[in-house]
């Protein structure tokens, strides 16, 4: 939030206010959620996006409003970290709202995503191939040969990938949604709807007026509707507000951890995929769990809704 109020202070321009809309969005949510759940994961995600996106919008602002020779390093920063800045965005929309992968699977996804904007963001450090996209006409602090040819492959590589990671968030959230039970679909809900506003903005902007800025301008509202629906919404916020009661103190860390998951719905199964274990390591944890509560274990009760009851009630 510093870096854009930084930023802002450099004068107002128009292309580059998306981005200092989202660094204060990003970087407040976060905020606001580690205030009410600390070192909750997700939101140390958006920390981290709220960061890159501060760098970004004070990097274009700066080169934007002074000369080119002053500019020179800070067009550079104002440029170079995007594709990094949409891998760690990618991450939180995959990981949300608690901070997991969904699966193994998602999470070998999320690592691939996170090479390729590394390696695409090391390209454009060292060669200035997404200038004109950014509007940034100050001079690129390295002059390296080979510029025609990175810039061939930049077009073939850079810009598909970018669609692939904005392709890669609906099909994410599409496959939890799926997977989730009602509980973290309410929290999925307000984002959705965030989402659908936002592209509506974005495609009457194309048909109006050929632009797409009233999209990008109401794109802060989706960090703000994940991290209300994070703060709000989760069942584990009432965990962390037990836990710190000092409830469940018998509990170890991990049967804790897994309880948690229990209390959003989660059968043994998808606890082991979101903690990426096997069934043998979450079943005995589970059992253990019950009995440190002493639930009974008769056909007439169900434990699990009994266990979460036992940590609401702590």
């Amino acid at each position: 939030m510093a870096l854009a109020s930084t930023g802002f202070a450099h004068g107002l321009w128009l292309a580059n206010l998306h981005n200092g809309l989202l660094a204060i969005a990003f970087g407040g949510v976060a905020a606001w959620t580690l205030l009410a759940r600390p070192r909750q994961r997700e939101a140390l995600l958006f920390a981290a996006v709220g960061v890159l996106e501060g760098v970004l919008f004070l990097g274009r602002q700066v080169a934007h409003h002074q000369s080119a020779d002053h500019g020179t390093w800070w067009g550079w920063l104002g440029v170079w970290p995007l594709a990094l800045t949409l891998g760690t965005l990618t991450w939180t929309v995959l990981c949300f709202p608690e901070g997991r992968f969904l699966s193994r699977t998602w999470r070998s996804v999320g690592i691939a995503i996170a090479f390729l904007a590394v390696g695409l963001s090391l390209l454009s450090a060292l060669w200035p191939v997404e200038y004109d996209a950014a509007g940034i006409h100050t001079p690129a602090p390295f002059q390296l040969g080979g510029a025609h040819t990175v810039r061939q492959f930049w077009d073939a590589v850079a810009h598909p990938a970018y669609a692939l990671f904005q392709v890669t968030w609906l099909v994410g959230v599409l496959d939890r949604w799926r997977r989730s039970n009602g509980i973290l679909r309410n929290q999925l809900a307000p984002l959705g709807v965030a989402v659908a506003l936002a592209t509506i903005a974005l495609l009457s902007g194309l048909a109006v007026s050929q632009s797409p800025w009233l999209g990008l301008l109401i794109t802060p509202v989706l960090p703000v509707a994940a991290g209300w629906s994070m703060v709000s919404l989760s069942l584990s916020r009432v965990v962390d507000e037990t836990r710190a009661s000092g409830g469940l103190a018998s509990l170890s860390p991990r049967e804790n951890e897994v309880l948690d998951l229990m209390a959003q719905g989660l059968s043994n199964q998808a606890i082991a995929d979101e903690l990426h274990l096997s069934i043998k390591t979450i079943e005995p944890a589970v059992s253990s769990i019950f009995a440190k509560l002493r639930l009974p274990s008769d056909s007439a009760t169900n434990r699990r809704v009994l266990a979460v009851l036992a940590l609401l009630d702590d």
